[in-house]
């Protein structure tokens, strides 16, 4: 069997929900399967290769409105020359070509990962497309996978069409001391709020900051992650963030300081305005982390009954919520066994590579 995966900028992953995804997939797959990923250039060395997995970089502009569309089309076209297989899109944008494979004897499916015109960065003219982008998602391909509940039922409701359901997954962590951290930043551990994101206006950093400044506790709130091709919200946040010396941005983190930073939070805050399904909570509660989460449907799938929400985008609510967990440590520690058991009892990359 053949399988092409096209959408995501490639893997190794430095950041993505969507590069996760597939670098966890694709190598489980890759003694059953010939995989190949369509990686773009700017974003992967010059790798023909990873984990059994072949890796084919294509050109492409690095830019919020040219990236994706040039990226996908030149990776359709480039595959209507490859053996016969299963063609995998993700994300609504490219699946505007999925019909194009199948005109030459490909079999195609497209993964949606969330509803990526709410997005804020869009404007007008790009969110009507991805709203139509909506459409061809179920039309154009053979089948359609989604990865929440949530997002199944919005399909079902909108289109009359009934998509699979296959949720993102985790892997069972390895809980670090605090070496690192404590040398980069201070961070002696059960000391900090945690959160990490594509920094973008729907993470909803901005709420995080603005209720964490009104809280009285010495604790530190970290803020991991990079902006996505300009700086200006990232800019934002540290001018909202400036003055208060118990706020921390770290950047871009992975490996072994990253799992430092998972394992030894104090909380762990996902103040986001829409969402697929969020790798990085998944990770969160695999760690052991008490859950603290805006109460947006994507999310609660994940946290109801778990861990703890606060409403969409209300500063004063979330600032209460956090006050209240970090005054409670036995709300804290038994928040974060309810997020470990849930977290590594219904959700594993093995089963999710077997349903994909």
């Amino acid at each position: 069997m053949k399988i092409y995966h096209i959408g995501t900028r490639g893997i190794p992953t430095t950041q993505g929900g969507i590069e996760k995804h597939i670098e966890e997939i694709a190598p489980r797959l890759a003694d059953r399967a010939e995989i190949t990923v369509y990686a773009r250039s700017y974003y992967v060395g010059k790798i023909d290769e990873y984990k059994g997995v072949a890796i084919r970089r294509l050109p492409t502009f690095q830019t919020k409105h040219l990236d994706t569309i040039l990226y996908a089309l030149l990776a359709s076209f480039d595959v209507l020359f490859r053996p016969r297989g299963i063609v995998h899109f993700h994300a609504l944008g490219p699946s505007v070509f999925a019909w194009l494979p199948r005109l030459f004897g490909h079999r195609t499916v497209v993964t949606v990962h969330g509803l990526d015109w709410q997005r804020a960065k869009w404007g007008r003219f790009a969110r009507r497309y991805l709203q139509a982008c909506e459409g061809f998602s179920v039309r154009f391909p053979d089948a359609t996978i989604v990865v929440s509940q949530v997002l199944k039922q919005y399909y079902r409701e909108k289109f009359g069409k009934n998509v699979y359901a296959i949720p993102n997954g985790i892997e069972p962590p390895e809980r670090r001391e605090p070496d690192e951290i404590r040398e980069k930043w201070g961070l002696a551990g059960g000391d900090y709020v945690f959160f990490i994101a594509r920094l973008t206006p729907e993470k909803g950093a901005h709420h995080l900051i603005r209720a964490f400044r009104n809280l009285d506790t010495d604790r530190k709130l970290v803020i991991a992650g990079e902006g996505l091709h300009e700086d200006r919200y990232v800019n934002e946040l540290k001018e909202l963030a400036a003055g208060d010396d118990r706020i921390v941005f770290t950047g871009f983190v992975g490996g072994t300081v990253l799992e430092e930073l998972f394992g030894n939070a104090a909380l762990y805050c996902q103040p986001s305005e829409i969402e697929g399904l969020s790798i990085a909570l998944l990770e969160a509660m695999s760690f052991g982390n008490c859950v603290l989460s805006s109460d947006i449907p994507e999310n609660m799938e994940l946290v109801e009954g778990v861990g703890y929400s606060f409403r969409n985008k209300d500063v004063d609510d979330l600032r209460e919520r956090l006050a209240q967990l970090l005054a409670d440590p036995e709300a804290l520690r038994a928040g974060g066994e309810r997020a470990r058991e849930h977290a590594l009892g219904d959700y594993s990359w093995g089963t999710v590579a077997e349903g994909s």
